[in-house]
């Protein structure tokens, strides 16, 4: 055989791991791939005949049986290897056993993910050496979508690329659909999948927070602000501002056009004359409202929420359950289990959600044509305190007086205006979303549901992305103690004891 057959037999090989190699380095099985492999079966076919033809020694048949088959299993075991390999790149199995399944993507990212209806390209400016890193996040959003292309750029090696995209450290992510570009410059989940919202979104949607009546302030960050419940929605992708309705009635002007939300956080004293009256046109026209009040609302309020077939009540909403006990709270803060599954802000919803000073929200018998569903109730052993007064000497169920549970804390009354629908969400508590209970359980996820439920992004609704837990364990000195004489002493001596006895029993 001569010296050239022998270097095309093996430059065929060749060919043919590069194939395969060059696949599962990119997942894309593309025309050089084709190119190489092709090539690479015909140089060793062409190797096999000039190999068994050209052979000083005459073989037989039995021999040239033996070798043919040999062959053939070669190449069916090299088939089976390129068909798993190419079947695990498309089918993307794998389990999170993480309490809070940190390492899947939430409801939220493959909702959007899956809705993508525009090409969005990552392009991920990272060092060789921190690519790994970023790789086995990204490839999960490129798992969810074919719309979604990613790649890792080095800037060292491609320096002008990274000077167009104004690359000024590594670790840079750039998100890009069409014209709109974002940058990232921490890559985590939530970060990704708030820039993917933002390229992928046309419509600006603007969230205003009412005052002028002692309103929950949305720039305080104390305990009782809502700085953490406007920040959350800034980055569903919403604009917030602040609208004082008095000053605008004044100018002649009323609730802006570009309004899609607005949001009435526990007012504390009466509406002035007008004011009201232009909230009810602004919703009659088909817009959406959400109120959230506590058990000391005014009688104003309380008369125009009865408008659209709710009762707003002058109450306290107890929990006995103990339900709540089991996470630090008291008979006064209902832990709520119980969601309406039929409406998209509390559907599959399966976080419990904390309350810390409720009033009851009940629909009347009489529903007026509006459609009013229950989103959230309270425990079979909860009831709605009348006399408020007596809340802080302690509670007893009065079967007379006192409204029993479960007892609904918040409700949507919807109804069709021409082409549009008008929205009305209503709950019996404002604590719930301020900045000191922001964190607790379900709270965040519910009041976002209902914001994004509103401004009709209902492919937002789901619970965001996890953060991981402080779960760190925490030993008095007393524990460092006890653990140092176990480890450090007693099992050592143990084994030392063992040892010898067992020296001296074979000793014997």
């Amino acid at each position: 055989m001569k010296l050239t057959d022998k270097i095309i037999g093996g430059v065929a090989l060749i060919a043919m791991l590069f194939a395969v190699m060059f696949y599962s380095i990119r997942n894309i099985w593309g025309i050089l791939n084709w190119i190489t492999l092709v090539l690479g079966v015909l140089g060793l076919a062409y190797f096999l005949y000039i190999y068994f033809t050209r052979r000083e020694k005459k073989i037989s048949a039995r021999n040239l049986q033996y070798g043919t088959n040999v062959v053939i299993q070669v190449l069916i075991v090299i088939g089976i290897i390129a068909l798993l390999a190419f079947i695990t790149t498309r089918q993307h199995l794998r389990d999170d056993w993480t309490k809070n399944k940190l390492y899947s993507l939430a409801d939220q990212t493959e909702k959007i993910l899956k809705g993508l209806d525009k090409n969005v390209q990552i392009r991920a400016f990272y060092k060789a050496a921190d690519q790994p890193s970023a790789r086995d996040l990204l490839e999960e959003y490129g798992f969810r979508s074919g719309n979604l292309k990613y790649e890792f750029i080095d800037p060292d090696e491609k320096p002008q690329l990274a000077k167009q995209y104004e690359i000024k450290s590594y670790n840079t992510v750039i998100v890009e659909a069409g014209s709109r570009r974002e940058r990232v410059e921490e890559l985590n989940e939530s970060n990704l999948t708030n820039a993917i919202m933002k390229v992928t979104r046309d419509q600006e949607k603007v969230v205003y927070f009412l005052t002028g009546h002692g309103e929950r302030s949305i720039t305080d960050e104390g305990i009782e602000g809502y700085k953490q419940a406007v920040d959350a929605i800034k980055k569903e992708n919403y604009q917030v501002r602040e609208l004082n309705l008095v000053l605008n009635l004044a100018q002649n002007k009323g609730i802006p056009d570009s309004c899609t939300v607005l949001a009435v956080v526990n007012p504390r004293g009466n509406f002035f004359p007008g004011e009201l009256d232009t909230i009810k046109s602004f919703i009659d026209k088909g817009n959406k409202v959400i109120f959230l009040l506590d058990p000391e609302h005014q009688d104003d309020i309380a008369e125009f929420i009865a408008g659209y077939k709710v009762t707003v009540g002058k109450d306290l909403v107890v929990d006995a359950s103990g339900m709540g006990q089991l996470f630090g709270a008291g008979p006064g803060m209902p832990l709520v289990a119980d969601y309406d599954q039929s409406i998209p802000i509390t559907k599959g919803f399966g976080i419990m959600t904390f309350f810390p000073y409720t009033s009851s929200v009940t629909p009347m018998d009489d529903k007026g044509g509006y459609d009013i569903k229950s989103l959230l109730k309270t425990s079979p052993n909860s009831w709605a305190e009348v006399d408020l007064e007596s809340t802080s000497k302690g509670v007893v169920f009065n079967e007379n007086r006192d409204k029993p549970g479960p007892v609904t804390i918040g409700v949507l009354i919807e109804k069709s205006v021409g082409d549009k629908k008008m929205s009305l969400a209503v709950f019996g508590d404002s604590d719930f979303a301020k900045n000191s209970y922001w964190r607790n359980q379900g709270n965040a996820d519910l009041f976002l549901n209902t914001i994004n439920y509103l401004a009709e992004e209902e492919d937002l609704i789901s619970v965001r992305p996890k953060e991981v837990d402080d779960r760190r364990v925490t030993l008095t000195q007393a524990d460092v103690k006890t653990i140092f004489y176990l480890v450090v002493i007693a099992v050592p001596i143990l084994v030392i004891i063992a040892g010898v006895f067992f020296y001296i029993k074979r000793s014997k």
